[in-house]
């Protein structure tokens, strides 16, 4: 017998977890954050998420702008993460010591969702932040831009960033 909660997620049509991987590599760094929308729980308090032997750790953050159409244009989301969290986690407070705004411009956020009745997430989608719209204690908000390419995402060609 199914739960409230397992009966009331195939009604929805958006992803039932979302999981984000910072890769500060991209950027000069050494550090992988991984952060998640969703997580277990048991008597003793919340279980983070674990994937691809990477673990999630619970986060609040919003994704906006997620559009495609055959124009070709580019859409250009804006995710925003609740920071007062972010900062506890220790791979983003050493990843991003002593960064300015331009520092997080590249830095390859990977986006892979989770759908009801599914063992393993949907095919990732790559993103570069384009620009860091607001850094408070609250809240950090980037604007995104996704990998124009698969193969040598090394290259600044296969990212639509512009100066």
């Amino acid at each position: 017998m199914s739960t409230p909660i397992e009966e009331s997620q195939k009604l929805l049509t958006q992803a039932t977890l979302q999981l984000l991987e910072f890769d500060f590599t991209t950027v000069g760094g050494t550090a992988h954050v991984y952060l998640s929308t969703e997580h277990e729980e048991d008597s003793t308090g919340y279980i983070p998420v674990s994937q691809g032997g990477n673990t999630y750790t619970r986060i609040d953050f919003e994704m906006s702008g997620m559009s495609s159409d055959l124009t070709g244009s580019v859409a250009e989301p804006k995710l925003e993460i609740a920071a007062h969290d972010l900062w506890q986690i220790a791979g983003w407070a050493s990843a991003t010591t002593g960064f300015s705004l331009m520092d997080y411009r590249g830095l390859r956020v990977k986006r892979q969702r989770k759908f009801f009745n599914t063992l393993t997430p949907v095919a990732p989608q790559v993103y570069y932040v384009k620009s860091v719209d607001e850094l408070s204690a609250t809240k950090i908000s980037f604007t995104l831009t996704p990998s124009l390419g698969s193969e040598r995402l090394d290259r600044p060609s296969a990212r639509k960033l512009e100066i």
